[in-house]
């Protein structure tokens, strides 16, 4: 399947991680699992009215354009249906910016965007779609996206500053101290970062933690599984393996069998 990557500028980057196309001639069907990072995104398929996955072994269909919600599981696409795709990944807390919307409902949920607006879904679509190349598209969706930024709601600045602070190491016993940080009560911080993330404190750094420890197994070096679990914070290695069948559906053994 071929990818490809594009990274808006200034200020769309302070709010989207990256806006990417996809394109797969291939006709086998297959199944791909898709791990959680704790962010939300925008799923537009340019030539299919509907996109099907599976979460736990059972189908799901829904139409697109779609919005994902911010997932703290793991589920299956099929590759073989990306004949023609054009996405947009939120920084974690982000996407509210564009959609007023209650995000914490959203918790490994996916939502049609006719369902937020109908009109602006089909527009999108038919607007991608009159695009000649990829460029043109993604300069599309920067202006799409710059308009809807115009007219959203600013982002609480407690809420990218407890992000940031959350990817990093060992966040999950600083979580009482940047709540303090940012000022806010302790019910304040967390109503407020569950209604932007979508997700609490605590389970998503637990999510960024396992999408850390998961790129560092893919650049495929032998794992040593007890080291991998002190370096990533763990308390030991039963913990990661509960992460890990937890966001992963699978355990690590099982994992490193598959890859």
């Amino acid at each position: 399947m071929a990818r490809r990557i594009h990274h808006p500028a200034f200020p769309l980057s302070r709010y989207v991680d990256h806006i990417w196309r996809a394109s797969n001639p291939a006709t086998i069907s297959s199944r791909q699992r898709i791990y959680p990072d704790g962010a939300m995104a925008l799923v537009i398929h340019l030539k299919k009215p509907t996109m099907c996955f599976w979460i736990d072994g059972k189908p799901q269909t829904i139409r697109v354009p779609l919005l994902a919600g911010p997932y703290s599981r793991s589920f299956d696409c099929d590759p073989s249906e990306s004949t023609a795709m054009i996405g947009v990944v939120f920084r974690p807390g982000a996407a509210r910016a564009f959609f007023p919307i209650p995000v914490h409902e959203l918790q490994n949920v996916d939502i049609p965007l006719s369902d937020v607006d109908p009109g602006e879904a089909d527009r999108l679509l038919n607007d991608l779609c009159s695009m000649a190349g990829e460029q043109e598209q993604f300069q599309l969706m920067e202006r799409y996206l710059c308009r809807k930024l115009a007219d959203g709601d600013p982002i609480h600045p407690a809420i990218p500053y407890a992000v940031e602070q959350l990817s990093g190491e060992g966040a999950v016993s600083r979580i009482r101290k940047i709540q303090l940080e940012t000022g806010l009560s302790h019910t304040r911080f967390i109503t407020l970062f569950r209604e932007h993330v979508g997700l609490t404190p605590k389970l998503f750094y637990r999510v960024r933690r396992f999408r850390a420890m998961l790129e560092r197994i893919e650049k495929g070096a032998p794992v040593n599984w007890a080291a991998l679990a002190v370096d990533c914070g763990y308390f030991d290695q039963a913990h990661l393996i509960r992460d890990f069948r937890a966001f992963a559906g699978v355990t690590p053994r099982q994992y490193s069998a598959a890859s």
